[in-house]
């Protein structure tokens, strides 16, 4: 359906009414302080199956493609790479280089805001698990450096509190969304900021204590990223004794409970002996694995490991099916539907390409973040998601434009389920939520609050909210930018 939103012209630039806000972030968000009691959705494995409060994931499911195969999808975790969920930069040399466009400023909670006001359309679409990681990631992708400070660990290995409460945050939502957290505690680059190996250990069982003493039962660990990795300032983060950490953590318990954990190695490694046997479910990555053949050939060589015994395997890691545009994102020839065939998780890494730093709408690695579903790539990985897990997906929201400013401009929402209740329809420039209604079709009339829009650029975007079997779901157009306010038409950047 179109959505035509007309806006009466005045003074000759936009003119924008205020209504009544419907609800708040903090409605969205509840609280942060649920007891353990009080948690909606505990993971457990069985064999080679992911469980979700005692059924086995995507249960009874089975992808059927186009020519008839037939692969079972039952028990696995359809995952994402996610991990800035709770980035911030502590050096102020670098902070600036993260500044959102369209206020020129970093918020750290605006980004964590954004990520959990996202999570429930990433739900919709089958998406079970994602990765956080308390150290984060390269935020442009890949880095041959690390001048930032971007950890949950103080030096000595204690809990930086700003962090872990944005890392709360993010579990809560996950935990009432039925969704498995991977959390990452270590990220090469960053762990140098520990300040010994000791302080390294005690930082793992921080966390690990942590997470137990928060009571979350939705919660996998994976020590670090990528332990082959030279990259790391500490041995024992490396892969020959990194076991060591995971035994660590596989020996805290609180009231008879402990976490399942595991590690990563580099796209294409395969996990050695020593880390096989003492993880409970087996990480793989695929990054820089151009033949498709070599994912379902990993996923064998663990499975014939005399180490090796039933556990999941999950590839949470994998940038393949976009960069090489010759594999798309079809039934045959990608890492993902490889990965799916040969009964392993697999996890999407999308980061914006040097060529696309500017491109605010690309990415979920690359910083600032926009957490939406918000570019093709994004909506091919998403849609090939809802496809293999049986899912409903979600509206796909797009803006159009005609004539100059102030004429109109028409909100195009397509796809996704047809039961849905539809709360409110938002009209958001520079952040800022400046007009909205609850119904649709919706017209906007004019008053002088569009003066406050006339001095600078201008980012717009739409913002759905609506509900569906009693979930809220909020999905949003991409970005457009407009750097000839008030002269011209806007520009999806």
């Amino acid at each position: 359906m179109k959505i035509h939103i007309s806006l009466a012209s005045k003074i000759g630039f936009l003119l924008i009414c205020s209504l009544i806000l419907i609800g708040s972030d903090s409605d969205v968000f509840g609280q942060n302080d649920t007891a353990a009691s009080e948690r909606h959705t505990e993971v457990t494995i069985n064999g080679e199956k992911f469980y979700i409060n005692g059924s086995p994931t995507y249960e009874g499911q089975t992808w059927i493609t186009s020519y008839g195969g037939e692969y079972p999808v039952e028990g696995l975790l359809m995952n994402a790479r996610l991990v800035q969920g709770i980035f911030d930069d502590l050096n102020v040399n670098t902070r600036g280089q993260w500044v959102y466009p369209d206020t020129g400023e970093w918020d750290p909670d605006r980004n964590t805001d954004e990520f959990i006001r996202a999570m429930a359309s990433w739900r919709e679409h089958g998406l079970l698990g994602f990765t956080l990681n308390l150290q984060g990631g390269c935020p442009y992708g890949y880095c041959s450096g690390f001048p930032w400070d971007n950890s949950s660990f103080n030096p000595d290995g204690s809990l930086r509190e700003s962090f872990m409460n944005r890392a709360e945050r993010i579990l809560d939502r996950a935990d009432e969304l039925g969704m498995v957290v991977i959390l990452g505690f270590f990220y090469f680059g960053e762990d140098g900021t520990l300040q010994d190996e000791d302080a390294v250990m005690q930082a793992v069982r921080n966390a690990a204590n942590w997470v137990l003493d928060k009571g979350y039962t939705n919660v996998i660990v994976e020590i670090n990223n990528e332990c082959s990795v030279r990259a790391y300032d500490h041995d024992i983060l490396r892969c020959d004794r990194v076991h060591e950490l995971i035994n660590i953590v596989r020996n805290i318990e609180h009231d008879g409970r402990r976490l399942y954990v595991s590690t990563s190695l580099a796209g294409g490694g395969i996990p050695p002996d020593n880390i096989v046997e003492v993880s409970d479910f087996v990480l793989i990555h695929g990054n820089g694995v151009q033949n498709p053949d070599r994912i379902t050939e990993i996923s064998r060589i663990v499975r014939e490991k005399e180490v090796y015994r039933p556990m999941p395997l999950v590839n949470n890691e994998d940038d393949i099916p976009w960069r090489n545009p010759d594999q798309g994102w079809g039934e045959e020839g990608n890492n993902f539907v490889v990965s799916v065939k040969s009964y392993t998780g697999w996890g999407y890494f999308d980061f914006r390409l040097p060529a696309e730093h500017h491109d605010y709408n690309l990415g979920f690695q690359s910083i600032p973040v926009n957490w939406q579903i918000s570019s093709d790539r994004k909506w091919d990985f998403f849609r090939l998601l809802a496809e293999v897990t049986g899912s409903p997906g979600t509206p796909k929201i797009e803006l159009s434009f005609s004539g100059s400013i102030g004429e109109s401009m028409e909100v195009e929402i397509g796809g996704g389920p047809e039961n849905i209740n539809i709360r409110k329809l938002e009209l958001i420039i520079n952040n800022q939520t400046v007009a909205e209604s609850p119904e649709i079709p919706a017209k906007f009339f004019g008053s002088d609050i569009a003066k406050d829009f006339m001095k600078e650029e201008h980012w717009i975007k739409a913002r759905l909210t609506y509900e569906i079997d009693g979930r809220e779901v909020v999905v949003e157009s991409p970005y457009y930018r407009d750097p000839w306010w008030p002269y011209g038409g806007f520009v999806q950047d």
